[in-house]
């Protein structure tokens, strides 16, 4: 009801009629030419007199009299002839909140390739951590001009319309209205494990709920894959998330990395954290390099504690229920599940506590500092992942692989905040050994 895209047409049509443009107007998913913008430039043409002596409207292109072509294509089924494309002017992408990074990071070489080129992305935001949201509205760019439009700047809307949007305002949610009608993205996915407007509540949730943040210290350390992924540190000391650190390294860097993580844990003092860190992969071999690095410290009660978390392993605890008439080998497919579960109900309790005033255990509750660095990036990577299910029906957190096609990194704070906050039984062998 905003009428962006009413406008980029007629602003585009314009410029057509007093230059020599090449315009590509794109859209993610377009299987035939009524799907694209082009019936809305046509209309624009064919509904001013003045306009239709300067076009020619083709089955599949537009043209005008200073030589200027609209072009019509969709980025999903044609990226290669997108890459093809020549001497682009204007790129006009409709509906670009679709957008993955990827695709992004195919296309634009492409389409800014010629001097004074530039690109208009309309979108309606859908949810925060979309590329297309997080790229351009989060972030700031010098080179990057953001215009929020709204319903109450459309002269021509209706009073039906208008009618409608006040019966909204009543009857909808503060959440879903913003997002219908002010352009502002979702909070909440309902396909999500953990919700944003949980881990909005609990920032700094102890002092909300005038909780002391006493009590164990754990480090959650996430361990890089691959080259072009990095390890991520998150610590806790009793409920509040007090440090979140990442930094790139090799995997001939596991002694450099396992040494800084080390060092943090034992930074404390009497109060050394425990370590809680990936044992897949690459990590698998990180608990012999903390073992390695306890050796070399004589007085065994300076000791620094540590387990593997393997995340395809069994549940702890199968047998108890999770919920009625559901144990725990009932509703989670591995570990990683669980934990991801686990901590989800912990967040939703917190939130209820400082939102609603619901009674709470002091052991349920979590809360992050607001002063700890990559704080956007870990609630992003938190409401990022799905919930998924295995073939006996049992919960599971989206892989990898699934959320890199949906064109998301791995969540590697995520993973290091699951691992700091859930409370592991099992011990790792090497933990073991050396009591």
């Amino acid at each position: 009801m905003s009428s962006k895209t009413e406008d980029v047409a007629g602003i585009l049509v314009y410029l057509a009629t007093k230059y020599k443009l090449r315009i590509a107007c794109l859209r993610r998913f377009q299987n035939k030419i009524d799907e694209s913008v082009y019936s809305v430039l046509k209309r624009k043409i064919n509904d001013d007199e003045k306009l239709k002596d300067h076009f020619k409207i083709n089955n599949t292109s537009i043209e005008s009299t200073t030589g200027s072509e609209f072009v019509f294509m969709g980025i999903q089924r044609n990226l290669e002839e997108i890459k093809g494309l020549d001497a682009i002017d204007i790129t006009w992408i409709e509906e670009s909140e679709k957008l993955t990074e990827e695709q992004w990071n195919l296309i634009r070489p492409t389409i800014l390739r010629k001097d004074n080129s530039f690109i208009i992305l309309v979108f309606n935001p859908y949810l925060a951590t979309d590329f297309i949201y997080r790229e351009f509205v989060m972030k700031q760019h010098d080179n990057v001009l953001v215009r929020h439009i709204n319903y109450n700047e459309n002269p021509f809307l209706s009073n039906s319309a208008k009618s409608l949007i006040e019966s909204d305002k009543k009857n909808l949610s503060e959440d879903e209205f913003n997002h219908l009608y002010m352009g502002m993205p979702k909070l909440d996915d309902n396909d999500t494990i953990i919700k944003r407007s949980w881990l909005l509540a609990v920032v700094d949730a102890h002092i909300k709920l005038g909780i002391s943040p006493v009590g164990d210290r754990c480090i959650g350390f996430d361990v890089a894959d691959d080259g072009g992924d990095t390890n991520a540190t998150v610590e806790r000391m009793g409920c509040l998330l007090t440090d979140i650190d990442e930094w790139e390294a090799g995997e001939h860097e596991l002694l450099k990395s396992a040494k800084r993580v080390y060092n943090k844990a034992s930074s404390g003092g009497d109060l050394r954290a425990f370590i809680n860190y990936d044992s897949v992969g690459v990590g698998a071999s990180m608990g012999a390099k903390f073992k390695e690095l306890n050796d070399g410290v004589s007085d065994r009660r300076f000791h620094i504690k540590f387990n593997g978390f393997s995340a395809g392993a069994g549940v702890i605890d199968p047998d108890k229920e999770y919920q009625h008439g559901k144990t725990n080998k009932q509703m989670f497919s591995n570990i990683k599940a669980q934990a991801w579960w686990n901590i989800a109900d912990r967040l939703k309790t917190t939130y209820n506590a400082v939102e609603h005033n619901q009674p709470y255990d002091e052991s349920d509750i979590i809360s992050i500092s607001s002063d700890v660095s990559h704080l956007e990036q870990l609630i992003n990577e938190l409401v990022t992942p799905k919930k998924d299910f295995d073939n006996f029906d049992r919960v599971k957190v989206e892989s990898k692989k699934d959320l890199k096609k949906r064109g998301f990194k791995s969540p590697n704070i995520a993973d290091a905040f699951i691992m700091s906050y859930f409370k592991v039984k099992t011990v790792n062998p090497l933990l073991a050994a050396m009591k």
